[in-house]
């Protein structure tokens, strides 16, 4: 049972708050953070060493693919090279940030501050390798807020896949019942519902037509009340 304050005037009043969820878990890409167009400038640069173009519709497809899988299935290459690839890959999305930058979605630190007031364990569940996810993580002060984090290295398939979002409820020792996902892209979307979660889509990368299978779909984190959230996800029958 979580206790929330609730100020009327000049008197705060202690009302006791029954979550549906015990556990949040986020994926971190274009849903915490502002990296979308840095990783396609990146991924771009690298399908360019290979002589292959990489439009930006036809990056959209590869959003929540494990890097190793897009370089294998797209680039045709051993494990070896891919090795190399994946090297190469996050040299070129590091200098890219460094010098265009790099910051959290809007108003995600504040959601993130306001699951901080509940009982709840909040978990990153990331495509991402461990290395790109510690780097931006550190550089946007993200990293304290969650308990646990599982990458794209620790599961053996990719987004729709549930595996990500299922080990990350694991590592939090939840059901998948009792964990709410906050997306971006529509292969998160699939995995969160694969895995028998209920999920809120926001549309940083994505239209809401193209994230329709989420329980719920917001345009921005500003000014959310948690509690209503869950409310309005828990309304919409599976």
């Amino acid at each position: 049972m979580n206790i929330m304050k609730e100020v009327y005037a000049e008197h705060t009043i202690d009302l006791p708050v029954s979550l549906p969820f015990k556990g949040v878990i986020f994926d971190m890409d274009g849903t915490l953070i502002e990296s979308t167009e840095g990783d396609y400038l990146a991924w771009k640069r690298l399908f360019a060493d290979y002589q292959k173009p990489l439009s930006y519709e036809d990056y959209f497809p590869l959003l929540g693919a494990k890097s190793a899988v897009v370089v294998q299935s797209r680039l045709l290459l051993n494990e070896e090279e891919t090795k190399v690839a994946l090297a190469k890959k996050l040299r070129y999305f590091t200098e890219i940030i460094s010098s265009n930058g790099i910051q959290p979605v809007p108003f995600a630190v504040k959601l993130l501050e306001q699951l901080g007031q509940y009982d709840l364990k909040i978990a990153l569940a990331t495509s991402s390798r461990r290395e790109k996810m510690k780097m931006v993580l550190k550089l946007t002060g993200l990293l304290p807020y969650f308990k646990v984090i599982v990458t794209g290295e620790e599961v053996s398939k990719s987004k729709p896949s549930p595996d990500i979002f299922l080990t990350a409820a694991e590592k939090l020792e939840l059901q998948p019942d009792q964990c709410l996902v906050i997306e971006d892209a529509v292969n998160g979307v699939k995995a969160a519902k694969n895995a028998g979660m209920k999920c809120i889509a926001i549309t940083t990368t994505h239209s809401a037509e193209m994230l329709h299978q989420a329980d719920l779909i917001i345009h921005t984190y500003e000014a959310l009340n948690f509690e209503k959230l869950c409310i309005m996800v828990t309304a919409k029958k599976a």
